[in-house]
């Protein structure tokens, strides 16, 4: 009790007890995937900390959970219920052909009432959204789902939002969104990272699951956990890191030209910054740039067998 005393969550020890409890919970609901539950971790650590030429924003992880249960299993569900309780600005949209087609998810100018109707995509910075695809199905997307679409896929790859002012006159704003994709196939949306789910235990009785995580005895300290780590101040990789990764990534490449390239140490590093966060580190460790790389490890060799 003493180490969960009040203002003792900025202690490396707690934090690592924190973390391991939060990571147990998740994995509960993936049933009992623990390379799922650690990148669900990371993404909800992630956040928007700058912008590359004012256009590529820098801290992005949307993540394609594949391989979800089926939509009346109540897996959706359950993981919503869980993002919302460590989260509060947790938004659930189910991408049903009826939505795409009929929902309004960017900001429009109504000339008649001359005001701007509100989009469902336009949230509060440090927002987390949930698309639900286990639900779509078979049908015809009308002009308005196509661009509800785009829409989607401009926050996720760009991380901005159109306001549409009409007359060919938009306005893109900023957004500081975190985006989970979950299917049952890799989805035609962009994301940053695909995971194959990959069950290690007998599916659960999501409904008592679910009523287990919101009475969590240690949901507050979750919420306090995520908000001490996403505002860690992180700094350079070392010189002695850098190295490191220069032999790996060399000695990778001798091994495996064809998958070892740019774009994949780009993803390993940003794996390994929000593996360093999560565990409270102020800037990448070794021990943090193998662990993150035995995890990527892991999730590749689990696309290469499943095929997703």
């Amino acid at each position: 009790r003493g180490l969960f005393r009040s203002g003792s969550i900025r202690d490396n020890r707690v934090r690592g007890v924190i973390r391991s409890e939060m990571v147990s919970l998740i994995k509960e609901c993936v049933e009992g995937d623990p390379v799922a539950a650690e990148f669900i971790l990371l993404h909800l650590i992630s956040h928007i900390y700058g912008r590359k030429d004012e256009i590529m924003a820098i801290g992005k992880f949307a993540v394609n959970l594949t391989k979800c249960p089926n939509k009346s299993s109540g897996f959706v569900d359950c993981l919503s219920t869980l993002f919302s309780s460590v989260s509060e600005k947790t938004f659930l949209l189910p991408l049903t052909i009826s939505n795409l087609n009929n929902s309004t998810l960017i900001p429009k100018k109504d000339y008649t009432s001359n005001r701007l109707v509100s989009g469902l995509l336009q949230l509060p910075l440090g927002s987390q959204i949930i698309l639900d695809e286990t639900v779509l199905e078979p049908g015809q997307l009308q002009p308005a789902g196509v661009e509800n679409l785009k829409a989607l896929g401009n926050l996720i790859s760009w991380q901005k939002l159109t306001y549409d002012f009409g007359f060919n006159y938009n306005i893109e704003f900023e957004c500081d969104t975190r985006v989970l994709i979950l299917g049952e196939g890799k989805s035609l949306l962009p994301s940053d990272i695909t995971v194959p789910l990959s069950p290690m235990t007998p599916s659960p009785d999501y409904p008592s699951l679910t009523t287990k995580i919101t009475s969590h005895p240690l949901l507050e300290k979750f919420r306090r956990y995520l908000t001490v780590v996403r505002t860690i101040e992180y700094s350079d990789v070392s010189e002695e890191l850098q190295k490191v990764i220069e032999e790996d990534f060399v000695e990778e490449r001798k091994k495996d030209r064809e998958n070892v390239t740019g774009d994949s140490l780009h993803r390993a590093l940003v794996v390994t910054r929000l593996y360093a966060m999560s565990r409270g580190h102020k800037k990448m460790e070794v021990g943090d740039w193998r662990d993150a790389k035995s995890l990527e490890r892991d999730r590749i060799t689990r696309i290469m067998s499943q095929g997703s």
